[in-house]
């Protein structure tokens, strides 16, 4: 309630925007983006008569209101009793940087956030995006280059010398995929935790299979069944095992 009565109040919002969109007041870094509004789209609208803002930004909605971007956010989350959800996809939107960073010999191609976000991150298909977005429609770098930063690369750089490449005494792990189709499918959400509990899902397509040890784990988007995995220790970690 005192959220609402908060969200509802014109002081409270006169702020927000001085601080978010109009960024006249200097407010620590929080990692997003100054046109944040133009990355945040409503993804499950509570009421019926909200359903047709489903898939548009917050910054669509505030012009098709003719409201400011705080206001047209504010009242639909007031409206619907802060149930309202919503997605937001704000990060790697300078595609200059993104192209010398991704490049950059130095740099790993990858996701690491332990289980912090388990729950809500759906930022594990980096993989199908680096092949689709950066590979196959801007150039950022060949297929084979980019495969390689997704493979042998990432794996030596954690110490793990035996994967990454096709050749005998290596690893069998293998992702067959479509170089012309492969990408990564819109975010839903999935109900298959302990007791009903949701997570974030990102699918894919264009990937035939996933061969983890020599054997099927994942074919055409499904679970085998099979468990070939197993945990692996970087080198440090067995020598001193």
């Amino acid at each position: 309630e005192e959220k609402l009565r908060s969200y509802a109040d014109p002081a409270v919002r006169q702020k927000l925007h001085e601080e978010v969109v109009e960024h006249k007041v200097q407010v620590p870094a929080a990692g997003y983006s100054r046109e944040w509004y133009n990355y945040m789209w409503v993804e499950s609208p509570v009421l019926e008569k909200n359903q047709g803002l489903k898939g548009k930004t917050v910054g669509q909605i505030a012009k098709e209101q003719n409201k400011r971007v705080i206001d047209a956010f504010l009242d639909l989350v007031v409206e619907e009793n802060l149930d309202t959800g919503f997605m937001q996809s704000e990060n790697n939107v300078d595609d200059e940087a993104m192209a010398k960073i991704l490049t950059y010999p130095n740099a790993i191609v990858g996701l690491s956030d332990g289980g912090a976000h388990v729950q809500f991150h759906g930022g594990y298909g980096y993989s199908t995006r680096l092949l689709s977005e950066w590979v196959r429609e801007k150039h950022v770098m060949t297929l084979e280059h980019a495969v390689r930063r997704l493979t042998f690369d990432s794996a030596s750089a954690l110490g793990l010398y035996d994967r990454g490449l096709i050749r005998p005494g290596m690893a069998a792990d293998i992702v067959i995929f479509d170089p012309d189709i492969v990408r990564p499918l819109p975010e839903s959400v999935v109900h298959d935790f302990p007791a009903g509990g949701w997570r974030m899902k990102e699918p894919a397509a264009g990937i035939t299979a996933t061969i983890v040890n020599g054997e099927a784990l994942m074919e055409n988007g499904k679970h085998t069944g099979a468990l070939p995995g197993r945990v692996l220790r970087n080198t440090y970690y067995r020598a001193h095992a």
